[in-house]
């Protein structure tokens, strides 16, 4: 873990940025590598020279030789009583008292003190989406609740208004205005994306604001002394603000400082007497800034002019791009050396799951600035940024040739991007293994907050995916083929890191009742192998993460899909946790009989006296089905794992609770029972079974076989033994294998396979001698959207799925479907609901392949033929 603010350090190293720079001049730095990069953020615009600017190397060294002191307080400090007097020169109007601060932060936090002692009020007005820094009275200004929450900010007193909205000013000093201190304002917000306002916008908000006494603060920290090719972003305006706030550049990337340029009349002596810092006054900090002042100023500031010229010249560029790549930049923005390229989002498109989570969950820009450093040596900003648009602030000095360079590799990450070649975008973060995990954290965690609030409080829904088998991540990410082997271990090793996250907005559903729900679909990325034995832990904990961001998003109920139960057993150590939790296996377990029943039916397969064999007996979907199909058939006989020493006494329980089942099903239950409910009934009519029925099927058995008969239930741990015989298969364990090749079952077998991934093994099955078909899947009354996550037709979804969208449709609230005992009587209520809303089996298919008529009638023509054959061996057994 690293000693510096590991979180940030775990995100550079997730994205490669974390090379070691060990040195830097100009608009170049270098790695411990020898690598060079061209550096186009420059500290977010706090390098105004670049690196290690020689004139401002020299300021230092002549205050070294004066011995000049740099800390003097309570005397008066020569150099920083030069600078506020040169500031008084240089700034708009009559702007002439400066009061130093050592950050923008605390620049902005000393203008709040001054416009509050100065008026008399309390209110601090600020804009949306606007970035005045992180310490307390800054961070409540900054209108991003993201950086605020868990800070007890805002702090009372600050309220905000949309960016560039004048009317919106003007009503809120209408309506309040009598409490507002003063209004602070980015002339161009940088940090929320480089938005500018409408033309003559500070102008104006400047006027409103004097016509209801209100001070105005202009906050230049980023986009002053020359950043936008004028000395202040203000400079071509009329109107004069009250403070002008000034730093990052101020220093010369050298010295930490920032000055609050303040009008006489906004003035008041009683803040200049209660107001310092012991390191505020810095002669050291004011040597460099004059020298800084002398490097913008000189030659009637021809550099600044020159960032004029050299910023039109690379917004030109930067157009031209989009004009290439419409599909891939959205927007061109800004002025000077302070642009943003906004990309378009990726949540929306089908083509990579990838990019759909990177969209939802910040991790877009990460992504391209990480290629952009790592393959084409260009700094960008990477992280803590608006989402989606990347900021493009490179040092003052920086010539056309450069501007140049920074196209050709912005070129060709658009390129990477409009051809969905993501392969190539993500290539050199899997070129080694992975040695390190994250550490705390996820760009999903960090980043899920930006999601828009605007869900309903009820009817809403999260549903858990992972990648249920490798061919998964080349479904949802077709360029990944490109993976070598070893690439694709550390992909999956990579992408781990992300955390669970947002992956997918679905449109809003509508049931056949009218009602309605919306909902997310949030990805665990991980494969099955990842989240058994050691791995269990990791999953359970970014599972457990997915329900708390649903949870604090206003999702009332989340759906866990494949692995996310079995590995929270079922939703057990989900639960408790401010959300409704589904397994799902409640109406995937539905379906999948419902779809035997169907079958069966067609294929002239009469349930009341089959044999159902059912793997994996022991599972919560195994369990069930057993149950529910005990109701109707002739014979079922339980499969358990054979490697588990537990097996014998977990089938044993299994076969308690089936017969137990059978013993109370009432006579006028309105179930169309099979031979197993009648015989069951009889024999425990004559056993006298009373309340004590612990080992009733051991009993059960024995009285069957003192009658030569067959047990209608029996356990075994014997997968072929049991299918020499059966009539229907229903295969729901969690093993990751194929455990049954279909051209090797008895003819006249139905196989229904609930496993994913499947359990039996895809084959073209010549003359359907047996039928195989998925179970477990819905066909819901609206098609499903899932984009680059779906693997099913629209007009389909997992049971798991459909459950969670038929319980939120529903309004149910309470947990279903969780942990090993589903209930039957759960099942049932379920099963109403299901036609209530419209949800009804999926139609018959198998990997993806529908299952025709004319393969269910040749299917039919050999149960046809077995049954005949087992009459005749019958009828030769009772000649014997």
């Amino acid at each position: 873990m690293s000693a510096l603010n590991p979180a940030r350090a775990s995100l550079l190293k997730m994205f490669a940025l974390d090379a070691k720079i060990v040195s830097g001049s100009g608009f170049t730095l270098v790695d411990e590598d020898g690598r060079s990069y061209l550096d186009f953020l420059s500290q977010y615009g706090a390098l105004p020279f670049g690196h290690n600017p020689p004139a401002l190397w020299d300021a230092l060294d002549a205050a070294r030789a004066e011995q000049m002191p740099s800390l003097v307080q309570p005397l008066r400090p020569v150099e920083a009583e030069r600078l506020a007097e040169r500031l008084a020169e240089i700034t708009p109007g009559d702007l002439a008292i400066t009061t130093l601060a050592n950050s923008g932060a605390e620049t902005v936090e000393a203008a709040i003190k001054l416009a509050r002692l100065r008026s008399g009020r309390q209110g601090i007005l600020s804009t949306h989406n606007g970035f005045h820094g992180k310490t307390l009275g800054a961070l409540s200004a900054t209108g991003k609740p993201l950086y605020q929450e868990g800070f007890s900010a805002p702090a009372p007193g600050f309220d905000y208004v949309p960016f560039g909205d004048l009317d919106a000013l003007r009503e809120r000093l209408e309506t309040a205005g009598d409490n507002i201190a003063a209004f602070i304002v980015e002339p161009i917000q940088g940090e929320g994306g480089v938005i500018c306002p409408p033309h003559g916008y500070i102008d104006a908000a400047i006027t409103i604001c004097r016509s209801h006494g209100v001070l105005f603060i202009l906050d230049e920290i980023q986009t002053g002394l020359g950043r936008t090719g004028a000395l202040f972003a203000c400079s071509d305006g009329d109107e004069v603000p009250d403070m002008l706030l000034l730093a990052k550049a101020l220093g010369g990337g050298m010295m930490s400082i920032g000055a609050c340029i303040v009008r006489p009349s906004a003035w008041d002596d009683r803040f200049g007497q209660r107001h310092s810092s012991t390191f505020a006054n810095n002669n050291l900090a004011c040597r460099v800034a004059n020298a800084t002042l002398d490097m913008l100023l000189e030659d009637d500031q021809a550099l600044i002019r020159q960032v004029a010229t050299n910023g039109t010249y690379l917004r030109g560029r930067l157009e031209a791009l989009q004009e290439r790549y419409p599909g891939v930049i959205r927007e061109v923005r800004g002025r000077g050396y302070m642009l943003g390229l906004e990309f378009h989002r990726f949540d929306e498109r089908t083509d990579s799951a990838t990019m759909a989570f990177s969209s939802i969950n910040g991790g877009v820009i990460p992504l391209i600035s990480s290629y952009l450093f790592n393959v084409q040596g260009l700094l960008t900003a990477p992280l803590f940024n608006e989402t989606h648009v990347m900021r493009l602030q490179p040092t003052l000095i920086l010539g056309q040739l450069e501007i140049d360079r920074a196209i050709d590799a912005l070129d060709a990450v658009c390129g990477i991007l409009a051809s969905q070649d993501y392969y190539s975008l993500v290539r050199h973060l899997v070129a080694t293994p992975i040695a390190e995990k994250i550490a705390s954290g996820s760009v999903a965690e960090d980043a899920a907050h930006c999601l828009p609030s605007n869900l309903p409080q009820t009817g809403s829904f999260g549903f858990l995916v992972h990648y249920t088998e490798e061919e998964d991540v080349y479904r949802s990410d077709a360029s990944f083929r490109q993976f070598s082997d070893a690439e694709f271990a550390n992909w999956c090793a990579w992408v781990k890191q992300l955390g669970p996250g947002f992956a997918r907005r679905m449109p809003k559903v509508t049931s056949k009742t009218g009602a309605t729900a919306e909902g997310w679909i949030m990805s665990v990325p991980m494969l099955p192998s990842d989240m058994r034995g050691s791995g269990r832990h990791e999953a359970t904990r970014m599972i457990k993460s997915a329900v708390d961001l649903a949870v604090h998003e206003g999702l009332t109920r989340v759906g866990l899909g494949a692995f996310t139960s079995i590995v929270t057993r079922g939703g057990e150590t989900a639960t408790g946790r401010g959300g409704r939790i589904t397994s799902g296996n409640t109406l995937t377990t539905i379906s999948a009989v419902k779809g035997i029943e169907n079958v069966a039916s067609r294929a002239g397969l009469p349930l009341e006296d089959a044999h159902v064999v059912v793997i994996g007996a022991a599972g919560a979907i195994g369990r069930l089905a057993s149950m529910m199909l005990a109701r109707r058939v002739g014979r079922v006989t339980l499969v358990g794992n054979e490697a588990n020493p537990f097996t014998p006494k977990l089938m044993s329980n299994v076969a308690d609770e089936t017969y137990e089942l059978l013993m109370d099903l009432p006579v006028d239950s309105g179930l169309e029972t099979g031979e197993a409910v009648s015989r069951v009934k009889n024999i425990a009519s004559r056993l006298g079974l009373g309340k004590d029925r612990k080992g009733i099927a051991n009993r059960f058995s024995a009285a069957f076989k003192a009658l030569g008969q067959q047990p209608p239930i029996e356990f075994t741990a014997s997968l072929q033994t049991a299918l020499l015989d059966a009539d229907i298969v229903l295969v729901a364990t969690s093993s990751e294998k194929s455990l049954i090749d279909p051209l090797t079952l008895p003819r006249g077998t139905l196989v229904c396979d609930i496993a994913r991934p499947p359990n039996v093994s895809d084959a073209i099955m010549p003359d359907q001698t047996a039928l195989v078909f998925d179970g477990g899947l819905i066909q819901p009354p609206f098609d499903v959207d899932l984009g680059a996550f779906q693997t099913l037709p629209k007009n389909l979804c997992w049971g798991c799925l459909g459950e969670t969208m038929l319980l939120a449709l529903a309004r149910e609230d309470r947990d279903y479907s969780i942990g090993s005992r589903l209930s039957i009587a759960d099942a049932d209520r379920l099963s109403l609901l299901a036609d209530l809303h419209g949800f009804a089996p999926a139609p018959t298919q198998w990997y993806g392949r529908h299952v025709s008529a004319e393969d269910i009638e040749n299917f039919a023509r050999h149960v046809a033929a077995k049954r005949a054959e087992s009459v005749s061996h019958g009828l030769s057994e009772l000649g014997a």
